[in-house]
């Protein structure tokens, strides 16, 4: 029990603590001993400093330490655990300020040189009201004593705790004077030597009329608590929310911030991988554009030369009786340049500009019917077994470009098993997507390769073995078919690609529309106007045509041909070029057609893109054959006679 002198009557009233009656010498002492700590304060804000006593400060919101730091918390755990966060809340707050309040009392007891237990402990209220914590008001229950026996009743008028949630309109279930209670029980623990906590059992902040404290040891706390609540039955029911502060949450705490790291590090591996994978496809696909439209674009230049060197070499044969010894010289150079004409098709099946005609197919229907090409192909050696899904796997696509891509991906496959293996074809239903799977017991490819697979002219196999557009025909076909593909190493050896399909729910097609008649190749009577802007191409054109008694004209670009369209009169049919400056093929048949409607019209080009679902009968892909070009303006020319 502390032993008190008697208070003479002239002494001032206390200014910043109320204390009983007893109590207020020594508490007048402690108000002369901290307000003298006060009074030597600087403030340097060019320094950003504030110093009291030779001590450095620093002032903080209030609501930033108390309302606003929950509000942090919830935040981080997130919606459905502000139970959860709150409690951390409350043991870190506490945990914290019971920590400063025991540096706070060692560093003010050793600056004003105080030694006595008791005049330390007094200090600690007045050092309070100065710091802008609380107003302290002890009750005369009290009973601080220097032993187990330790209790201590006091409100806080002013706390700065209570006073930030009331500002700020909110309210917990629980009090929320964390801090001040930590702070005072670590200031009269510093004091007294004696292990304290402290515990709010009424706060303004949930609607009591005070904010209330009891401070005993920790063993005793509880007992305390439970004795106030039996003498105070009246606020039984407020008190329920009071907390006591667990000594042993700073090592929960520990955990729980390290397992939290733990899965924070987790998810943002997780999401780290995820971005990269999408940067990834993203340069990829960025790379795949760039790549097709370089494709394209030297496939249509490309495509515009061979079909010069090939019209004007079948001219030269027409010319030339059958037993001219440069005769089969020019079927070769035409046989020659229809062969590279196929390489510039499969870039323009990399690029997605080739003609499709979309039909829907049952994809399972289409692979069995290509096991008696297949076998051969593949060789004794390899085994072909076909693992199709139960029922009819229907899909939108061109029924020879799919074929085209399950040979590229049979002869790959064959190549990676020289020594023979087995080849396994499966189909499956999966969600809206018609899957598609090819698996070989081959080689398998390189980690190096894996990237670059789909690039025109990037092959594996050895010099002479290859040109590199075999999957990247398949790629363009599958892309242009509005579908996905992808290529892994199988365990254990082989490959596997993996083909998904839009699922189609349209009925079946009745049958594949097949090309258009090839007509007669006799000398007919009919005007022809060819739209090109490659001379060497229309001039070849011109000359095929003329050798078969047409009448043609040429027109270097769309403008002229406009200009011609009034002079020509009657005309039978319009050849143009799908890709021309100022304006395309489309467009200048759109254009003939506004007075010519039922004007028959050839596109040709080296690319597609522009061209119409349907329209691929009235379509050449150059490079061609004066043959093919010249039965294909048969075909499409009106039946009158010659």
């Amino acid at each position: 029990m502390l032993a008190l002198p008697k208070a003479p009557m002239a002494d001032p009233e206390l200014k910043t603590v109320a204390v009983p009656s007893q109590m207020e010498p020594l508490f007048r002492h402690a108000e002369e001993v901290v307000s003298r700590y006060f009074r030597e304060r600087q403030d340097r804000p060019e320094e950003g400093t504030i110093e009291i006593f030779g001590q450095r400060y620093v002032l903080v919101r209030a609501a930033s330490l108390s309302v606003e730091f929950f509000s942090l918390v919830r935040d981080l755990y997130g919606e459905g655990r502000e139970s959860d966060a709150d409690a951390f809340a409350r043991n870190l707050l506490f945990d914290l300020a019971h920590a400063i309040g025991k540096a706070d009392a060692k560093a003010f007891h050793v600056r004003m040189g105080l030694q006595d237990p008791v005049a330390k402990l007094s200090a600690g209220p007045v050092h309070f009201a100065h710091t802008g914590w609380a107003f302290v008001d002890i009750s005369p229950e009290s009973l601080p004593s220097p032993d187990e026996d330790f209790y201590l009743l006091y409100d806080h008028p002013y706390s700065f705790e209570s006073d930030a949630w009331v500002q700020a309109g909110k309210s917990l279930e629980t009090p929320v004077c964390i801090m001040n209670a930590g702070y005072s029980s670590g200031w009269c623990e510093e004091s007294f030597g004696l292990p304290l906590a402290s515990v709010e059992v009424l706060c303004k902040a949930k609607g009591d009329s005070c904010c209330r404290f009891i401070m005993a040891p920790p063993a005793r706390l509880e007992a305390r608590l439970r004795a106030y609540s039996e003498a105070q039955p009246e606020l039984a029911t407020r008190i329920k929310g009071a907390e006591i502060p667990d000594f042993f949450s700073r090592k929960r705490l520990e955990e729980e911030l390290r397992r939290h790291r733990d899965e924070l590090e987790l998810r943002v591996e997780e999401r780290t991988r995820q971005l990269e994978e999408v940067s990834e496809r993203l340069r990829r696909t960025q790379k795949f554009e760039a790549l097709g439209r370089l494709a394209g674009g030297i496939a249509h230049d490309f495509s515009n030369l061979l079909t010069a060197m090939v019209g004007f070499a079948g001219l030269a044969r027409i010319e030339l009786p059958e037993n001219h010894p440069a005769v089969e010289a020019l079927d070769q150079l035409e046989a020659t340049g229809l062969r590279a004409g196929e390489l510039t098709r499969q870039l323009l099946a990399f690029s997605r500009r080739q003609v499709l005609q979309p039909v829907v197919l049952d994809l399972n229907t289409l692979l069995q019917g290509m096991t008696p090409l297949l076998k051969p192909l593949l060789g004794e050696r390899v085994q072909l077994e076909l693992a199709l899904g139960p029922g009819t796997l229907k899909v939108r696509a061109d029924p020879s470009q799919m074929e085209q891509v399950v040979l590229n991906l049979a002869v790959n496959a064959r190549d990676a098993m020289p020594e023979g293996g087995r080849l396994r074809i499966e189909t499956a239903l999966e969600g809206r997507e018609v899957k598609l799977d090819v698996l070989d017991t081959g080689t398998g490819i390189p980690p190096e390769a894996m990237t670059h697979l789909f690039e025109p002219f990037f092959t594996t196999k050895s010099r002479g073995q290859g040109t590199g557009l075999g999957l990247s025909t398949v790629y363009g076909i599958v892309e242009q078919s509005s579908g996905r593909i992808a290529v892994e190493n199988e365990p254990g050896g082989g490959a596997r690609v993996r083909i998904h399909l839009p699922a189609s729910d349209e009925p079946l097609s009745v049958g594949n529309e097949g090309a258009a008649p090839i007509g007669s190749t006799e000398k007919r009577v009919a005007r022809i106007l060819v739209v090109e802007d490659g001379d060497d191409v229309r001039s070849a054109l011109l000359g095929a045509l003329k050798s078969r008694g047409y009448e043609a004209v040429g027109a270097a670009d769309p403008r002229r041909a406009l200009d011609l369209e009034p002079e020509l009169g009657h005309l039978d049919l319009l050849v143009t070029d799908m890709v021309m400056p100022g304006m395309d093929g489309k467009q200048l048949a759109d254009a003939f057609r506004i007075r010519r409607p039922d004007l028959a019209v050839l596109f040709m080009s080296g690319f597609t893109e522009a061209l119409g679902e349907g329209e691929a009968h009235r379509f050449l892909a150059k490079p061609f054959s004066l043959s093919v070009f010249l039965a294909k303006v048969s075909a499409l020319l009106p039946a009158r006679p010659g």
